[in-house]
């Protein structure tokens, strides 16, 4: 009787899939200077993970990219640009994006029209001058479909994007807590009856 009881919540554990335990979708609202009146702002979307991102943890992104002196060039996820994370500079909690600008690893976060190093309009979070022009050193660039760049010269972790609130628990992770408890529960009463 002891093994039965103690077999359904293992069950339960069990039948859960990693996508339903997994973090929500984090989406950061992203509003950058760049140069004397160059901007980047938007959205960038990660798949929720914390701590040090790399390509594959960044979902989506919708951005405005602006050199201040011609129109503006539109950014969007999956369907006119690519993504690159080079190095271990670009991370995230559940509130903030952020970028290391002083990394040492040459790393850097790059959002590129229409496949990254065909030199199309981006955006480039860099730590070293790995996918701009701009001088050797920390940066912030930015490139429009006009073909000019601006940069900002930064240092130290700055914060790329924000959401303004911590994400919710998923389903799952509810679940999760509570066969916990339905499973303490059941222990406690299982030695009082006995």
């Amino acid at each position: 009787m002891r093994k039965s009881m103690l077999a359904i919540p293992i069950a339960l554990l069990a039948s859960l899939s990693p996508t339903v335990l997994r973090a929500a979708d984090i989406t950061y609202n992203v509003n950058q200077s760049v140069g004397a009146s160059g901007s980047v702002t938007g959205s960038i979307t990660t798949d929720g993970g914390t701590g040090v991102l790399g390509t594959a943890d960044i979902l989506n992104w919708n951005l405005v990219v602006n050199d201040g002196t011609n129109p503006t060039f539109d950014l969007i996820g999956m369907t006119n640009s690519a993504e690159e994370v080079v190095g271990l500079d670009l991370s995230a909690t559940a509130t903030q994006l952020l970028f290391n600008y002083s990394g040492s690893d040459g790393g850097f976060f790059l959002l590129e029209n229409l496949t990254i190093g065909d030199g199309g309009p981006f955006a480039c979070f860099e730590a070293s001058a790995g996918c701009s022009s701009a001088p050797p050193g920390e940066s912030l660039a930015a490139l429009d479909g006009e073909g000019d760049e601006v940069f900002t010269a930064l240092e130290g972790t700055g914060v790329i994007g924000t959401t303004g609130v911590a994400p919710t628990p998923e389903p799952g992770s509810l679940l999760l807590l509570g066969t916990g408890l339905v499973g303490l529960v059941g222990m406690g009463w299982r030695k009082a009856v006995a």
